[in-house]
């Protein structure tokens, strides 16, 4: 009878690892789709009476002369750069562009919804897709650098799945033993390489 309760407790466990996976990964592009595609397009910024306004809140300090609205949460005026209505410290006006998937860079930094991502390369800093970005040095998930990720081989599969020479990644997590040779996505959350069937980026 213990055993049985033990098998049921370790499938349930599984099955829950599973669901949240994809609960994450299919909120995370909800959210992505609502940001870059919803919020933004009726922007939350406006400019008026000479004052400048996030979501009905004056942005204190900002300049109404020459505001200009981005995309992504981001604005700026001549002077200083925003995110959803925060100045971002030390952020250059001049030459801030905003990159997409929350990302953005000027000539010194790299940011991440607003925040800069620590050691970042600006200039050879691009952004792949489904959150991952890399620079010379790096590769990034969700502005986080994942750990022993090979730039130069890095490659973008889909649903959240990518791989480099040596390893394959879900949300810019390794998943342990897959082989990025035989690796490939197959549908709905399920991958495959030579030895392993994978849903949402877990061993099945």
């Amino acid at each position: 009878m213990k055993k049985i309760l033990f098998l049921l407790v370790v499938f349930v466990g599984l099955l829950s690892g599973g669901v949240s996976a994809q609960t994450r990964h299919e909120d995370h592009k909800h959210h992505d789709a609502y940001e870059q595609n919803d919020r933004h397009r009726r922007s939350p910024y406006l400019v008026s009476n000479n004052k400048v306004f996030f979501e009905g809140k004056e942005i204190k300090g900002a300049s109404a002369s020459g505001f200009e609205i981005l995309r992504d949460g981001y604005a700026k005026d001549k002077w200083n750069v925003y995110y959803c209505g925060v100045k971002i410290v030390d952020a250059t006006s001049r030459s801030f562009k905003v990159l997409g998937y929350g990302y953005a860079k000027d000539t010194w930094n790299v940011y991440y919804n607003g925040v800069k991502i620590k050691d970042a390369t600006s200039g050879s800093f691009s952004v792949l897709s489904d959150w991952y970005a890399k620079d010379t040095w790096n590769v990034y998930f969700d502005g986080v650098k994942i750990e022993g990720a090979t730039p130069r081989s890095f490659k973008i599969l889909h649903d959240g799945y990518a791989k480099d020479t040596w390893n394959v990644y879900f949300d810019g997590v390794k998943i342990e033993g897959a082989t990025p040779r035989s690796f490939k996505v197959l549908h709905d959350g399920y991958a495959e390489d030579t030895w392993n069937t994978y849903y949402w980026g877990r061993k099945i």
